[in-house]
């Protein structure tokens, strides 16, 4: 079923002509408004006039909104009921429709004809007479003549007699400059300074040398001194697209106006208020990295445009040869499913999920049962730093020991003794002197004294000596053997580390040294205590409840990332453009700060 509204005008001579139109649906809309089904151009019709609802093939249904009325067989009403062909007399505003049945079995005709003078507002001379100002206001020439002289005055004439009035003073000179100049000067400014500086605040000159001239690179240079770019100057020019076209007449003309490309100021804004002068655009980045392939034939790096859709797999930097002195560490694609060499044996999997160790907790005891709770959880060993941007190192005795006990003996009224962890060398020592202080004490008995002070006969020292022979050999026999059970496949030491092969028998075995990755990813800026928000834990990102081997990198792909950080595509609205992650000036210290402290080492740095 369908809906034919048709037109009807009356020219002069009697002609009739018509307008049909076609709508398939139930319901049309009527009124003055340019989007409505029913277009009805008086201003005696209000914008969103009233509404037709065909409810039957013999019923229809007109309302109108609550600021309107129509009349119905010459009654004002908001809302009726008509029957089709009934011959009902519906007027809204000079318009008149009527209700009967199409050509077409089951579809509707409405005609619609004005029968009133029209106010039509789309006629010029009517629209001129109802809007026109004349007689109320200047001619707009006039008008437009006047304000334009002002706003010469004011803000062209005005600041640059400011600037030769004030132009003898220094860059620092205490001197008040006057009313005039204050108000020129302000006049230009864009924006609040930015809080990195505020100190630089009523000192125009210190970075506006020359008069209606762009800041110059080497005036930013004079603090910001010790910054340097992500790659070589000669890298940066070669990487930046060349112009065709228009471009260059442009690029020209920018240089011959003292804004070349490539300048501090191409990226970083001032007079911005809280927003700062760091770039907020991708595009900045993107204009250089979408297509540097085509300009560097000889670099590494993947074309990037934005980081949902064209944005290389993270390639983490980890442990390959855990040397204990100079680790050697390779960056690997996710791709590739690297595998970490770090010298542990820590199935996450077993901690978090594995019953044995939940039984395990519940058998501790005062202060540890508090700190673990029933079960193990990420959070219980991973502990942000006070940045909250990286995770404190993972310690044996912090993190381990209320388990993983090293106390080996524990004598009447005396304190429990324990191996010291990390050092196989010192493990020994500590377990030979216990077990030669247990063969000397038996040795000499509860009356040591008396035994050191009697006189022996040659036969009694020569039986003494034999039996503290037998003693101390039989303590480094009970040693021996501690420390090949210590650091057996069943021993402590292998529940956690890779020990190797014993090479000779009266030392100590060899642990392969453990070195725990806390940034995986060295030219990216990840803090994580904004991710600490709403229903996500450590497991929507780190898969450590199915992580068997200690080897398993558990860093989050790309695609996890993007399932928030995409305001394309109806995503979530949370930022994805390049600062969010990386930064351009990078040093020693700025890849480990988060933004905020990044803001605040820059403002130390160039307050004096």
């Amino acid at each position: 079923m369908a809906i034919r509204v048709e037109f009807i005008k009356r020219r002069p001579g009697g002609r009739v002509t018509v307008k049909p139109k076609l709508y398939d649906a139930d319901v049309l809309s009527l009124g003055r408004a340019t989007n409505c089904d029913v277009y009805l151009p008086d201003l005696r019709v209000g914008l969103h006039h009233a509404r037709l609802q065909r409810l039957n093939d013999n019923r229809v249904r007109l309302e109108t909104d609550e600021d309107h009325r129509m009349r119905v067989n010459g009654a004002l009403t908001r809302r009726r009921d008509v029957h089709v062909g009934a011959g009902a007399d519906i007027r809204i505003g000079p318009y008149q429709l009527t209700l009967t049945e199409a050509e077409t079995p089951g579809d509707l005709l409405v005609t619609v004809e004005l029968v009133e003078a029209s106010t039509a507002v789309g006629e010029a001379t009517d629209e001129h007479e109802v809007f026109s100002m004349k007689g109320y206001a200047p001619d707009r020439r006039v008008s437009a003549w006047t304000f334009m002289t002002f706003v010469f005055a004011a803000f062209l004439v005005l600041p640059v007699a400011a600037y030769f009035m004030n132009a003898g003073a220094g860059p620092r000179d205490t001197q008040e400059p006057s009313q005039i100049a204050t108000i020129g000067n302000l006049s230009w400014i864009s924006g609040e300074m930015s809080s990195a500086h505020a100190n630089l605040v009523g000192n125009c000159r210190d970075c506006h040398e020359n008069a209606f001239e762009r800041v110059r690179d080497e005036t930013c240079l004079t603090c910001h001194d010790d910054l340097r770019n992500h790659a070589h100057m000669d890298v940066l020019s070669a990487s930046r697209p060349t112009h065709e076209g228009a471009g260059v007449w442009l690029a020209t003309v920018r240089e011959g106006l003292s804004i070349p490309e490539g300048r501090c100021g191409s990226c970083h804004f001032e007079h911005n208020g809280p927003e700062g002068v760091t770039p907020s655009s991708s595009g900045f980045c993107v204009e250089c990295h979408q297509d540097m392939d085509k300009r560097l034939s000889d670099t590494e790096l993947v074309n990037v445009a934005d980081f949902p859709r064209r944005h290389p797999e993270f390639k983490p930097q980890i442990v390959t040869e855990p040397h204990p002195v100079a680790p050697i560490f390779t960056r690997i694609s996710l791709v590739d499913r690297p595998k970490e060499s770090n010298g542990l044996i820590f199935p996450h999997e077993f901690h978090l999920k594995d019953p044995e160790v939940a039984r395990k907790v519940e058998t501790l005891g005062g202060d540890a049962q508090r700190r673990w709770g029933d079960e193990l959880e990420c959070a219980d060993c991973h502990r942000l730093d006070a940045a909250g941007a990286l995770f404190q190192p993972i310690e044996m005795e912090s993190e381990c020991q209320d388990c993983h006990s090293l106390a080996f003996a524990a004598e009447p009224d005396a304190p429990v003794r324990s191996l010291p962890h990390g050092e196989p060398e010192e493990v020994k020592r500590v377990l030979e002197d216990f077990y030669l202080a247990q063969a000397t004490a038996q040795l000499l008995g509860d009356n040591w004294r008396d035994t050191l002070s009697r006189q022996l006969t040659a036969d009694d020292r020569a039986r003494r000596q034999r039996l503290r022979d037998e003693a101390f050999e039989n303590a480094q026999t009970r040693a021996r053997m501690m420390i090949n059970r210590l650091f057996s496949e069943d021993g402590a030491c292998q529940k956690c580390h890779i020990v190797k092969a014993q090479v000779d028998p009266e030392e100590p075995p060899e642990i392969v040294p453990v070195r725990l990755t806390n940034r995986y990813l060295p030219k990216a800026v990840f803090p994580h205590a904004p991710h600490e928000s709403g229903d996500l834990d450590c497991g929507t990102c780190h898969r450590a409840e199915d992580s068997k081997e200690s080897s398993d990198v558990l860093l989050p792909g790309r695609m996890i990332c993007a399932e928030c950080h995409n305001d394309d595509r109806g995503g979530a609205a949370i930022a994805s453009d390049c600062q969010t992650c990386h930064i351009y000036h990078d040093d020693d210290a700025a890849p480990f700060m988060t933004p905020a402290g990044r803001s605040a080492f820059l403002l130390r740095r160039t307050t004096p």
